[in-house]
């Protein structure tokens, strides 16, 4: 694989964003330090302590992954983590339909590169996980899976989960097997695809709940790369966690004024809060109701069926019962570095936003925030689009305009300008004589004027026809070409968007065989994700 780097500038992404990976001294206040310098890495591992229980946390994660039947090399990596040197590169994603969109691929294989890559700067175990969300409850966005059919963005969609679940707990139901008889109807043909269609046939199938399916399907995809499974929705990892929810709970005023205070300072140095901060910051997982959010309010805790509860109710309550209540967006990664030593998170441009609010939370709690390293971000550009292109006059980021801007750009570029100039230059000419001539006909007939005028509009009412006429004339005898670039645009913009964001991660499985996911990592091991990436399949 070959591939080329253009700047973030150049795509529509978030100023945090752009200025983490410029590493702006503007941010420097919100994060601990930046983990493209090989110096500041160093000096924030031999800081790192790591506030949980390595035993316990061993324990918990080979119980965790030996339920996905996960392989011994991923076993391996658990026990690494008893060395007191070890640290962890932890990436996540909410547990979406056969795996996703291509970025959870991409923050995967940032992990993998970067625990490696660390492992022989630092000169200890360092060991990638992901963290399976289990506890998100986006039902319709985890049941959606885009792809490309006949070079056109589409998406099929999971209807009838209960919504009110853990999106993990939500069981594929009976409406799964016609999702996946279309989804089978829409993936190309490919000396790969009936191996790819068994896998997913094992890994998902009715009866099958989201958590465990991804899982599965993940250690499979990365059976080689050591990676390592975590998630919150587990009784026995829940409570060896809690302690961030229960301090949240008893000094909920304090947790909120801290998250309040950094992100106002975010914005007087000129950037985006990516998440609001409320009252509350925990869920309770009600047996009948699902998931819901706990507002304080009159002094209790309440859910909005009824359920209430004193501070120090909840506080008893979530010792107690703590598989019983889920943490928001602010208190996830607190819990999670409790429960792994984690040197860095490996993060998209939202979640690299809404850390940047945590600092002082981190500090509150006592703990160290991990560094935050972005996730690689690529396109992947197909033989066929690459030759296509060639013979357009449009560089890669130009394709995330509106087709009908990139359309007409396109005349511009390729003559067309010459006839916008005739036709100006045609109805330049009708107002001058109009004007020229408008004294004459007053001398004559003063009243004549108002028909002189519509004389004058008539006229380049007509020649606007004739210029409409032209443009369709041209747009005919250019139609192969406006195709190609509807094509090429549906390939790398799917729908106006990054293709990493649109489109599902097994379509280019299915198309490029099983080894992509280790070639595409081959290839990047050496780089660091300060720009996006064209790969070229």
């Amino acid at each position: 694989m070959k591939f080329k780097s253009i700047s973030f500038d150049k795509l529509p992404l978030s100023d945090i964003f752009r200025s983490y990976t410029r590493q702006s001294d503007l941010l420097k206040p919100f994060y601990q330090s930046h983990p493209f310098n090989d110096g500041e890495v160093r000096k924030r591992a031999e800081e790192f302590r790591f506030r949980g229980n390595r035993d316990k946390s061993v324990r918990a994660l080979l119980r965790f992954n030996k339920q996905f039947d996960a392989p011994a090399v991923t076993l391996g990596q658990i026990e690494k983590l008893k060395n007191p040197a070890s640290l962890a590169v932890v990436t996540g994603q909410q547990l979406s339909l056969y795996g996703g969109p291509l970025f959870t691929i991409y923050k995967t294989i940032t992990a993998v590169i970067y625990a490696r890559r660390w492992e022989i700067l630092l000169d200890r175990p360092v060991i990638p996980v992901f963290w399976l969300a289990d506890e998100d409850h986006d039902y319709r966005e985890a049941g959606e899976i885009g792809l490309l059919n006949n070079d056109s963005w589409c998406s099929l969609q999971l209807e009838n989960g209960q919504h009110n679940l853990p999106v993990g707990r939500e069981k594929l139901g009976p409406e799964f097997n016609s999702l996946e008889q279309k989804l089978f109807e829409l993936l190309p043909e490919s000396d790969f695809t009936p191996e790819i269609r068994e896998q997913l046939k094992t890994f998902y199938r009715e009866g099958t709940t989201f958590r465990d399916a991804f899982a599965r399907w993940f250690l499979h995809i990365f059976s080689g790369q050591g990676v390592v499974l975590a998630g919150s929705d587990d009784s026995g990892i829940k409570s060896l966690i809690a302690e961030p929810m229960i301090a949240a709970a008893e000094h909920h005023e304090s947790f909120t004024k801290h998250l309040d205070e950094q992100s106002a300072r975010l914005e007087e140095n000129g950037f985006h809060r990516q998440a609001l901060v409320q009252n509350s910051n925990i869920f309770y997982l009600d047996p009948e109701h699902g998931r819901q959010k706990l507002d304080m309010k009159g002094g209790q805790w309440k859910t909005r069926n009824g359920v209430a509860w004193s501070s120090s109710e909840l506080v008893r309550e979530i010792r107690n019962r703590p598989g019983f209540f889920s943490p928001n967006v602010f208190l996830r990664p607190l819990m999670q570095d409790l429960l792994i030593p984690t040197l860095a998170y490996v993060s998209g441009p939202g979640e690299l936003s809404y850390y940047a609010q945590m600092k002082r939370a981190y500090e509150w709690m006592g703990q160290d925030m991990p560094m935050l390293l972005p996730r690689f971000s690529m396109t992947l550009k197909e033989p066929a689009i690459e030759r296509i292109g060639k013979k357009l006059p449009f560089d890669f980021h130009e394709y995330a305009r509106r087709i009908e801007d990139l359309e007409t750009l396109y005349l511009e570029r390729t003559g067309a300008s010459d006839i916008e100039n005739l036709f100006s230059s045609w109805t330049a000419g009708i107002e001058k004589v109009t004007a020229e001539n408008m004294k004459w006909i007053e001398e004559i007939d003063p009243t004549l004027k108002a028909s002189a005028d519509k004389a004058g509009v008539l006229a380049q009412k007509e020649v606007s026809k004739v210029k409409a006429k032209t443009y369709r004339a041209i747009k005919k005898q250019e139609k192969i070409q406006l195709n190609r670039i509807h094509r090429i645009r549906e390939n790398l913009f799917p729908g106006g968007e990054l293709q990493e964001r649109q489109v599902a991660f097994i379509y280019y499985l299915n198309k490029y065989g099983p080894d992509i996911w280790d070639r595409l990592g081959e290839t990047l091991k050496d780089e660091i994700p300060d720009s996006h990436k064209i790969v070229y399949l």
